[in-house]
């Protein structure tokens, strides 16, 4: 069956997230999360893992989780509703910055924002702790604005 993160790391971070008092939580994962579809490296390989963190986030009642993603050379947003949360979870795949998927011909993602950015880009969080939202870029060459993303929480 196999575990992502194995007993030590999900204990830690049950703890982190039990014992947040953060605004934001921010989970950084070096595969997508969310996005299962396309056949390379995910977390959703191991579905029982997606749920266990799924399961984690509910129970820990952790404010406004944001996962951020890379390993695919290729940007997107993607975005889950999920019952027992007041907010959705997204994925925010970033990657990509020195090495760019340019023959990228598509590919399923049910839970994709807007088109997949396939050119060299790196993301950005800005966090307004006022408001609660968190607007999330998909900068380029040269920092031009490729996408984004305004989640309010």
């Amino acid at each position: 069956e196999g575990s992502m993160l194995g007993e030590v790391q999900w204990k830690w971070l049950t703890n982190q997230l039990q014992n947040s008092k953060a605004s934001f939580n921010v989970i950084v994962s070096s595969i997508q999360f969310l996005s299962s579809e396309h056949g390379f490296e995910s977390w959703g390989n191991m579905p029982h893992e997606v749920d266990k963190l799924i399961n984690l986030i509910k129970t820990t009642q952790a404010k406004n989780v944001i996962i951020l993603s890379g390993d695919r050379h290729i940007s997107e947003f993607s975005k889950k509703e999920v019952d027992g949360l007041t907010y959705p979870i997204i994925d925010f795949t970033s990657s990509g910055l020195t090495h760019s998927y340019i023959n990228f011909k598509g590919e399923p993602n049910q839970y994709r924002i807007e088109d997949v950015v396939f050119e060299k880009s790196f993301g950005i969080l800005k966090f307004d702790f006022d408001k609660l939202t968190v607007t999330m870029q998909m900068r380029g060459k040269d920092n031009v604005l490729q996408q984004e993303l305004i989640q309010s929480y």
